[in-house]
Order: C-alpha cells, then structure tokens, then sequence
C-alpha cells in the first residue's frame, strides 16, 4: 500500500478534532488526487506537527479531514540557515527547493557587488510568495515537517550584521585556505553559510564577512556554480553532524 499523500495547512486552520486544507490544497486533493471521504492524509503545518488523518467532508471547496493521530516533531540540529547571493533566471529557485528537501531551516537572498540581478520591493515580494510555495512542495515530497523559511532582498549591510549575530558562520570563498571541516567545532545549535553570487564573492567582502566574525573555508580545488554550491555545503554540514548518511 502505498503511503498516504502529504498537504500543508497553516496553524491557524487547525483544530482539536479536524483540519482544513487551504483551497490550493484542496483543489489538489479533491480534483488532481480524486482524495474523498474516507480516504487516508498526512497533514503538516511546517513547523512540526504531523498528522494522519481522514478525509471526512469537503465544505465550498474546502477539504475538511478527521484527525487520527497528532505527532510533534523536533527540528534537526544544528538548524542552518543559508545565505544566498542573488542568482538571475530560476537559479534561487532550484536551491530553496533543494535545500528545503534536505532540511534546512532558512535562506536568506542578499545583493552584493557582483550580483548580475538587482531586485526592487515589488519584485521581491512577489518572489518570496513563489519561494514559500516551492519550499512547501518540496517539503512534503520530501516528506519535511518543517517550511523552510525564504526570503530576500537583503543588503550588503544587513547581511553583514546578521552574520555578526550568528553563533557560528562559514563563507564558501574560492581563495580560503582552510577546508570547511576544519572550520567545524563540537555540538553547536544553529550554523549559518554564506555563498556568493554568480560571479563570486569580492576580496574585500570576504574580508568584512571575516572581520564580522564569519570563517572563510572552502569546499576543495572545484569551483561550484552558486546555485550547487549551497546544496553541496549543507549536505556536508549534514553529514558532519550526524544528521543525514
């Protein structure tokens, strides 16, 4: 038998005894999976909880299913977050999917000197509706109870400050010297990495990244393109902390 199909559905369309699925969920349930009552759902709201359950109506287009079973999950440790240079065409959009397959909890996409893309409010705000909804699709085809979180627009300066905030930060950089290993210590909480854009990360950046506290490493003699980069350095973040493999 095959397992039961994922759906997302926020925190606030939760209940004690049901749920609702929002109405891009439900249309995918009841008109793209043929799912009717009393057909068996695993329900997330990605930020931990699992449910089975079964679908037990559909009320103006909206599926309404009986929860079986609650299960609370914990996120994985330490949570990376990546920060990500700004990449033209579907290239942002290739990572988040990916990394959000793999767990992790945020990326974050800034602009800096080399940035081939600029991006104005607008324009930001309509991608991180597009990256939210990637990230929850890969998500659940991953079977990941945790929405990653997507967002952009970041300044050089805001990236800057953020990273001296961060507990333990790593920068993907091409000239580093010391191999991201290395720069790993014992059990930490939360690891941030930093990749480049397109065309790179600017001597004098790398420098202030450093000088705010951040480590300069690198992945070996390859040079990755930014959109493998990421997905490259987390699986080994990964795998170092026991998390995958």
């Amino acid at each position: 038998m095959s397992p039961a199909p994922w759906f997302f559905s926020p925190p606030e369309l939760w209940g004690p005894n049901e749920v609702r699925l929002p109405a891009d969920e439900s249309h995918h349930a009841t008109r793209v999976l043929r799912i009717s009552p009393p057909d068996l759902l695993t329900v997330t709201d990605g930020k931990g909880t699992v449910a089975r359950c079964c679908a037990n109506r559909v009320e103006a287009d909206v599926l309404v299913a009986e929860i079986l079973e609650r299960d609370e999950r914990r996120p994985l440790r330490p949570e990376i977050v990546v920060y990500q240079g700004a990449a033209k065409g579907p290239k942002v959009d290739d990572v988040i999917e990916r990394l959000a397959e793999l767990g992790t909890a945020e990326v974050w996409v800034y602009e800096s000197r080399r940035s081939v893309v600029r991006w104005d409010t607008k324009k930001i705000d309509k991608l991180e509706e597009r990256w939210s909804a990637i990230a929850r699709s890969a998500a659940k085809q991953s079977r990941n109870p945790f929405a990653i979180r997507a967002g952009g627009g970041l300044s050089w300066t805001e990236l800057l400050r953020r990273v001296a905030r961060e507990p333990l930060a790593v920068v993907l950089w091409e000239e580093a010297m010391l191999p991201l290993r290395t720069a790993l210590s014992g059990p930490v909480d939360r690891i941030a990495l930093v990749v480049g854009p397109e065309g790179g990360l600017a001597q004098e950046e790398a420098e202030e990244l450093a000088d705010a506290g951040a480590q300069l490493v690198s992945l070996g003699p390859r040079i990755l393109r930014t959109q493998n980069a990421p997905v490259v350095a987390v699986s080994a973040l990964m795998y170092h902390y026991g998390l995958i493999g």
